[in-house]
């Protein structure tokens, strides 16, 4: 038995959406999901339909190694436009065929078989076919490459039009108003907000932890209900911040222990507001740590989204790819001023379109093709984030921030206290917030 990181997804819709179409990936599978019970719609074998397998292969002839292209591919692809990568790889897909909603077709016989060397072999055929010979010759940190751009632009764009070609069968197939994301390719913001403008859903719910990270929460699901007999509460998950926590005296005993000029501030962020508003970069550490990849508030890097300097200074302290964009949080009562037809996401794994004109007040985390992967923020579900975001409003007229996760260049987010410290030490910061304390450099 494979336990799946979807199994809990049924367990975080709200009780009147408990009716929904579940897509998974690796294997491509949709489900069928009625107050807890999955129902098997289609799926498609790992060696015929892993959008997840052809876009690491593609990642890796851009250059870059398992795990580390993806996120990263994503931003770098509005670079791109279309070109004879996009053709060459769109000729391998086949939408409705026969039993599945699409496939990937290669020449040969490729049976289905559960090591992973052997059902990654097609795309490794395509990542070839692709682009032959080894990797792009670029450097990641130079000047854009016209292949690289290229290609991922190719790949994007092929996983878009495939994610909303599966959510329209789904949708038809399934018969259900509801939609949710599991698997790594859920972590694709910019195809999920291709399926949140296509408004074939009622509700799209994407499982924070949507990768193989998850897997533990739907481990814990399964055998709660099905070895201990217990019974899941139906409500969707509105919070992430799941970690350990650092209680007040341990913070304090880390701070003392560096000989920091600290000052105590409490939850009073006004003089943290001003550092921002002066052109600070300021690491933010608060409250048990978040579930999933992205940094929502408790482990985050913020800065002044207007000034568009702060877009190359952010990722210059984290040692980040100079291209790469950087990600907003905003009130959730604001969404609305800056991006269109955007619906509340704590998650920062769905993307929206800006507004035309507010790209010009925030700069700093608005990308080459006009879109952002913002998180909103209510003060019911993040208090002091919340009042971060209000004071910066109530100083600058705007109810957003630059948000990215504190970690350093090749380092996870940052855990403890004493992870902050160290990493602001390091870092180009001029400031720390750390659960109460101000330091400045």
């Amino acid at each position: 038995m494979r336990l799946r990181p979807t199994t809990s997804v049924v367990s975080i819709m709200q009780p009147s959406s408990l009716s929904m179409a579940l897509v998974s990936s690796k294997p491509t599978v949709v489900w069928k999901v009625r107050s807890g019970e999955f129902e098997k719609v289609a799926s498609i074998p790992t060696v015929y339909g892993s959008l997840g397998a052809l876009y690491e292969n593609i990642c890796a002839k851009i250059g870059y190694d398992y795990l580390e292209g993806p996120g990263k591919v994503m931003g770098l692809a509005p670079y791109g436009k279309a070109s004879k990568y996009y053709e060459k790889l769109k000729s391998f897909i086949k939408f409705d065929d026969k039993d599945y909603p699409f496939r990937f077709v290669v020449p040969g016989r490729w049976r289905v078989k559960n090591a992973l060397s052997y059902y990654s072999k097609p795309y490794y055929f395509i990542a070839d076919s692709v682009y032959p010979g080894g990797r792009v010759p670029w450097d990641p940190r130079g000047d854009l490459h016209p292949d690289a751009v290229g290609l991922a632009w190719a790949v994007q764009a092929v996983t878009e039009e495939t994610m909303l070609h599966l959510a329209r069968w789904a949708r038809e197939n399934v018969g259900e108003g509801n939609l949710g994301l599991a698997g790594g390719v859920a972590l694709n913001a910019k195809a999920n907000m291709v399926i949140h403008y296509a408004k074939l859903f009622n509700d799209m719910f994407i499982f924070p932890a949507a990768n193989d990270a998850g897997t533990p929460i739907g481990a814990a699901a399964y055998v709660y209900e099905h070895v201990l007999g217990g019974k899941m509460k139906r409500q969707r998950l509105r919070t992430v911040y799941l970690g350990p926590e650092y209680g007040d005296d341990e913070v304090r005993k880390v701070v003392e222990r560096g000989g920091w000029n600290a000052k105590y501030v409490g939850d009073d962020v006004n003089e943290v507001v001003d550092l921002i508003v002066k052109g600070f970069v300021v690491a933010w550490f608060q409250g048990r740590a978040e579930l999933g990849p992205r940094a929502l508030g408790n482990r985050s890097i913020i800065a002044d989204p207007r000034r568009r300097d702060m877009w190359g200074v952010v990722n210059r302290i984290k040692g980040r790819e100079w291209w790469r964009p950087l990600a907003p949080s905003l009130l959730e009562e604001d969404a609305s001023k800056y991006f269109i037809e955007p619906v509340p996401h704590q998650f920062m794994i769905l993307m929206y379109k800006y507004k035309p004109e507010m790209c010009e007040v925030v700069p700093a985390v608005c990308h080459v093709d006009q879109t952002a992967r913002p998180q909103t923020v209510n003060k019911e579900e993040n208090r002091t984030w919340y009042e971060l975001i209000k004071a910066f409003k109530d100083e600058t007229g705007e109810g957003i921030i630059l948000n990215t996760s504190f970690n350093l260049a090749g380092e996870p987010l940052v855990e403890t206290p004493t992870d902050a410290i160290r990493s602001y030490a390091l870092g180009g910061f001029k400031a720390i917030y750390i659960q109460g304390y101000l330091i400045q450099k």
